[in-house]
């Protein structure tokens, strides 16, 4: 009897094998490390918002405290004055970040979707806004917020009135309102760039279908693009909230009272004062953990709701690195 031979596996295909292999155990490997940093950090902050002050300082407590108290998340609640700030939050940052959603596509629509005389212009400005820190033009931002004028309209109708007509905007949520109006607010160029890329991958035929209905470029845009352009607006969404709510340079010079949180988590690691202002005894790493806790709060909520939505996004619209 002739034995029959298996289908034994090829060199190459061995070598294969071995590398797909080897590549998933290192891509899986990094993921993990990244998420044990990351997991790891935040049950930490968990860990010290439940736990009582004594236990802080305790040598036998490592993760699970003895004790399960409130009372830090309390503290914690009265002195960032929590409902207040976190209202003044969304009013201000959070309404900007919203309508970057809206004022960054227009330009990168024009930018992906036409041809036009000094384009490339316009994406180098682009790019250049993704590389300009903030830092180099807060100050100036700051300056200018406090003398607001219009190419020198206000100044000179104030020379000739003799009164000063150049309003203060500081400590108002215009610093953020009016950048974020005309598309240059907080990361602006980097959601251009993701608009952009998203626009440059959809058919024409979306176009021209609208083009023979009668539709003009905006109407076309906000009734065909929108519609269709479901994840990339959920992924800029999601990227400006979070900037905007973390925002603390841009704050930091542009309110002098009623901060937002950033500001106020900041103050309540800045010493005593704070506490004893609320009538509070002594400071405690239990108690700012139970603020960065609430601080952190809301956007764990928003990732928890959309995270399955903001993978599949991501995907789609092509963001790497």
């Amino acid at each position: 009897m002739k034995k029959i031979e298996l289908n034994k596996p090829s060199a190459y295909q061995v070598k294969q094998s071995a590398i797909k292999f080897t590549t998933s155990f290192f891509r899986y490997a990094f993921l993990l490390a990244i998420a044990y940093i990351i997991v790891m950090q935040l049950i930490y902050v968990v860990s010290y918002a439940f736990r009582t002050p004594e236990e802080v300082y305790d040598a036998s407590v490592v993760w699970l405290p003895k004790k399960l108290t409130t009372s830090n998340l309390s503290v914690a609640w009265t002195v960032l004055d929590y409902g207040k700030t976190a209202l003044k939050t969304f009013g201000i940052l959070i309404v900007s970040g919203l309508i970057e959603i809206i004022t960054c596509a227009l330009p990168a629509y024009g930018i992906a979707r036409f041809k036009f005389r000094g384009k490339g212009i316009m994406l180098a400005i682009v790019i250049l806004m993704i590389l300009l820190p903030p830092q180099m033009t807060a100050v100036s931002m700051s300056l200018n917020y406090a003398h607001f004028d219009i190419f020198g309209i206000l100044g000179a109708l104030g020379k000739i009135l003799g009164t000063e007509l150049r309003p203060n905007l500081l400590d108002t949520g215009f610093v953020f309102w009016l950048p974020s109006v005309f598309g240059v607010g907080i990361r602006a160029g980097l959601f251009i760039f993701i608009y952009t890329q998203f626009f440059k991958g959809l058919p024409k035929e979306l176009e021209e279908a609208a083009s023979i209905d009668g539709a003009n470029a905006f109407t076309t845009f906000t009734r065909v693009i929108i519609p269709s352009s479901g994840v990339a607006f959920l992924t800029v969404a999601i990227f400006s909230m979070v900037w905007h709510w973390n925002d603390y340079n841009q704050s930091v010079l542009f309110f002098t009272n009623n901060y937002p949180i950033s500001i106020m988590l900041k103050l309540l690691k800045s010493g005593q004062s704070v506490y004893t202002v609320h009538g509070f005894e002594g400071s405690s790493p239990a108690y700012e953990m139970a603020a960065c806790l609430l601080y952190m709060l809301p956007l764990l909520i928003m990732y928890i709701i959309l995270q399955r939505k903001f993978i599949a996004s991501v995907d789609r619209v092509g963001i790497v690195g």
